[in-house]
């Protein structure tokens, strides 16, 4: 099963072309990739994805005096999914034994490139999807994990996140589509042209005024005509 859920991703590439065809490759070929950093060395890798916490590395195999099997065996944890990218292809074996998800070789052609994606991204969806969502405000930018939003709503070219606890509230320079296309779509339904909801915290529909969920905490919702008897499918799952 597939979902919207955009990619964090880092690409860790110790070549200025090699980066830079990676780059537009993944611009032209798949546009579910945000792109949150460029590391070119592996010192530099480790500390970036120990802060990023990103969901995809795309990982050359040799690093100048090091190799991306070093820069995996340094960290503590490895919860994102890699896929290795290398001129040779005598490392591909070794790659299969880290878990890697793909082994491309260079020059990486676009078709292979979209493969490797869709790998990522259906593993991901398998371990339980994309973790958080990174969303612009005022101040800068916000890392919400997904299981911390109750609903979202519409706000003109804006959208506000509703998050559990007491009554947190994000503005976010987004409109509510742009949200809606970073969410796992087997968690979140929109009730109506204004609102998302998260489907683990319904928990009561209304029938009353034309149909009203009701969100853990007590918020109510109106549900548009048309979205109502795929709403009450999603629930009985």
């Amino acid at each position: 099963m597939t979902t919207p859920t955009r990619i964090r991703a880092i690409i860790v590439e110790d070549e200025k072309q090699g980066m830079t065809n990676l780059v537009i490759k993944l611009e032209k070929y798949c546009p579910d990739i945000d792109l949150v950093a460029q590391c070119f060395d592996g010192a530099k890798a480790k500390e970036t994805i120990e802060k990023e916490h990103p969901d995809l590395v795309f990982l050359d195999v040799q690093l100048g005096g090091t190799t991306g099997f070093d820069v995996l065996n340094k960290l503590s944890h490895l919860n994102f999914a890699v896929i290795f990218t290398t001129a040779h292809d005598e490392y591909a074996i070794r790659a299969i034994k880290v878990n890697a998800i793909d082994y491309l070789l260079k020059p990486i052609k676009a078709d292979e490139l979209q493969a490797a994606v869709a790998k990522a991204k259906a593993e991901l969806h398998r371990r339980g999807g994309i973790r958080r969502i990174v969303v612009p405000h005022s101040e800068g930018y916000q890392y919400i994990p997904v299981e911390d939003i109750l609903y979202c709503l519409a706000d003109n070219n804006y959208a506000k996140i509703f998050r559990v606890g007491e009554k947190k509230m994000v503005h976010v320079s987004k409109t509510l589509k742009e949200i809606g296309n970073r969410l796992p779509a087997d968690k979140f339904f929109k009730i109506s042209r204004s609102a998302f909801v998260n489907l683990d915290y319904v928990e009561h529909f209304k029938r009353s005024s034309g149909g009203l969920v009701v969100i853990r905490g007590g918020d109510e919702l109106s549900v548009s005509k048309e979205r109502r008897e795929e709403l009450l499918r999603r629930l009985a799952q």
